[in-house]
Order: C-alpha cells, then structure tokens, then sequence
C-alpha cells in the first residue's frame, strides 16, 4: 500500500509545517505496513535518521500517522533490528545448551517444541505473527503477574504457545498491590481464562523492607524482588510446574534462561524475543491491558520516592538502563524520570504541577 519514497516525502512535508530542519532529508531503509491492523513500522537508516523522523516531542512521527490515517506508527533503525536478532540467537543458542545439561524430559520437550520455535519465529520479525500452539501436555507452567503491562504479556504469551500458564500475584496487602489492581488483575486473568492465584505468605518480611525504605534506608526493589521469586517458585515446586516465567525484559540473550533446580527451568519469555518496550504496550494493547504504561513503580515505592529524593536515583538508573539497552526509547525514559522525580517535587511543593 505504501512505498518507501512516499513515506520519506510525508515525512520531510510534516517537518516542513513544522518549520523543522530540512537541510538533510532522513533516510528510510524500508517499511512493514500491517494491513491488519493499520499499522506501519518505519526502518530508518541511522539513529540520526530515527531522530529526524520521529521529531521533537514525537511531533514529526504524529502528523505523519494522522496524515497516513494510520492506527499506529512506529520507528526503529537497522541496528535496532540487528540488535534483536543478535539477542534472540543467542537466546536460543541458550536454550539448546540448557537441553543437554537437563535430564528432565519436560523441560526438553517444553524447550523443543514451544520456546526455540517461537524464538526462531521472532527472527522474522517485523514480518512475524506470534505462533499459536497447542497446549503442552501434562505441562504446568507458573507466571509471576504483578498486573504491570510486562507480566501480562508473558502471561498472555505463556498461553498462547499452550504452556498451561498459571499467573500467581505475590501480594503482601496493597502496599504493593492497591485494591484497584487486584480487580484489574482478577478481571483479565477471567476474561482471558488464565488460571490466577494471590499469595500471601510473606508479609512480614515485606514490611521490614518497607519500613527501612520508609526511613529513608534502603531502596527496597532488590529485596523486593527476590522476596517475590522466592514466593514464585516455592509456588512451583508445590505445584510440580516445570517452567516459570518471569515478564523481565533487561536479561536477554544468555541471561534469559536458566535452571533453578533440576526439574525447574526459568524463563524471562519477553527479554528472550528482545522486546522492547513498545513491543510489549502493542501487544498488551491488543489484549485489553488499559493505557496506564508510563506510571513508575507500586505505591510503596512512590511513598518512598515522595519522602526520599536521595532513594530516586536507584530507580532511575534503572530507567537509564534500560534505554541505553535499547528497550526504551529516550522520550520513553524521560516520561518514567519525570514520574519518578515528580512524586518528590509534588509532596515538597504542595502538589503544584511543575513538570
């Protein structure tokens, strides 16, 4: 429907009205159209090109989706693309070598028939469609769902290539977890006929981490954290599941993958496909998750933010993180910072809007 030439044509009008830079015309190295979905995933040459395309603010790439009458739009240069093919090679690369240190026929079956073909479905991409599978047999598999948007595609993912998803919530009271949540949690997962469970077992040893980060102690996600996937795969050892799944996208490639115990193979389903974040609203979108992707961290953290500037800076480095990775866009991660910095400002200032 579209053609490359066309595209770069809109693009330099757009930055025309704009009354943008015109001197150097961005370079387009190819276009994906999704007639399906109106969707256009644009290939620019270099990040200077991506830049120039996307504009300030977005500006550029917004006009060029109303122009177009698209659905959605999004941009990504050729290293983007090289780069997640590199991280999923390697992450099957990963698979293969798990196979021949388990002696777990499960997990070899699960690898074999379920997680390498989606990853080498993934190596098509943009020109891909996520592969549906029947389910596995006698296969149980565990998802950890905070109701965050990258849980919920695990999760929907786990289904999908018929992995018998069970999605369990560690939730040690709405410190983490606000009543709201829950109801989004206990609504998708009904409506998408995933089996969920909340534990509870932990509380305790939460409300220690929150009441040092509450004094301005420690940044308590680390210990969050682990507390959750302790809570996780306690679950399922007790289940006899043989794969867990965690919506984490940082760790790809060879960090994707590994064996907890012998007959328990961990998988971070999301950082495996080396999603970004986009990748993962756009899908998410697609399976009713409303548009809240922009808000940083539970409420406890966000009460800790507000009392502690000094307990802001862990999490933004993260953010940084995972921009310098490629998983977030700049604009992406200014959004989190200006979220995270705000909860402060807000509490010192009297809530006025400075941001």
């Amino acid at each position: 429907m579209f053609k490359k030439n066309y595209i770069e044509e809109i693009i330099q009008e757009v930055r025309k009205e704009l009354d943008l830079s015109l001197k150097i015309k961005p370079k387009v190295s190819s276009i994906f159209y999704d007639k399906e979905k109106n969707f256009l995933l644009v290939v620019a040459e270099d990040r200077p090109d991506k830049a120039a395309i996307i504009g300030p603010g977005g500006m550029v790439i917004k006009n060029v989706m109303k122009k177009l009458n698209l659905s959605g739009i999004s941009v990504r240069t050729k290293i983007d693309l090289e780069v997640k093919r590199f991280r999923v090679k390697v992450a099957i690369k990963r698979l293969k070598e798990i196979c021949k240190l388990t002696s777990n026929d499960k997990i070899k079956c699960i690898i074999n028939s379920r997680l390498i073909p989606l990853l080498e479905n993934e190596l098509n991409y943009p020109k891909r469609r996520i592969p549906t599978f029947t389910p596995v047999k006698d296969c149980i598999s565990i998802v950890s769902f905070s109701g965050g948007v990258d849980s919920w595609v695990a999760a929907v993912l786990s289904k999908i290539i018929g992995l018998n998803p069970i999605t369990v919530t560690v939730n040690p009271a709405t410190w983490i977890i606000p009543e709201k949540e829950k109801k989004l949690i206990e609504t998708l997962t009904l409506d998408y006929d995933i089996p969920h469970i909340f534990t509870y077992s932990s509380s305790e040893k939460f409300r220690l981490i929150f009441d040092k980060g509450l004094k301005g102690d420690i940044h308590p996600c680390g210990k969050c954290h682990k507390l959750i996937e302790e809570e996780v795969v306690n679950f399922a050892v007790k289940n006899n599941a043989s794969i867990i799944i965690f919506g984490d996208l940082l760790p790809t490639g060879n960090y994707s993958a590994y064996l907890v115990n012998k007959n328990l193979l961990r998988f971070n389903i999301l950082a495996a496909l080396g999603f970004s974040k986009l990748d993962v609203t756009t899908i998410a979108k697609e399976f009713s998750y409303p548009n809240k992707f922009f808000v940083y961290g539970c409420p406890m953290l966000r009460e800790i933010f507000k009392r502690h500037l000094h307990l802001t800076y862990p999490s933004i480095l993260r953010v940084l993180r995972e921009c310098r990775a490629g998983i977030l866009e700049p604009s992406e991660a200014n959004t989190y910072i200006k979220n995270i910095l705000l909860q402060f400002i807000k509490q010192k200032l009297g809530n006025k809007k400075t941001l």
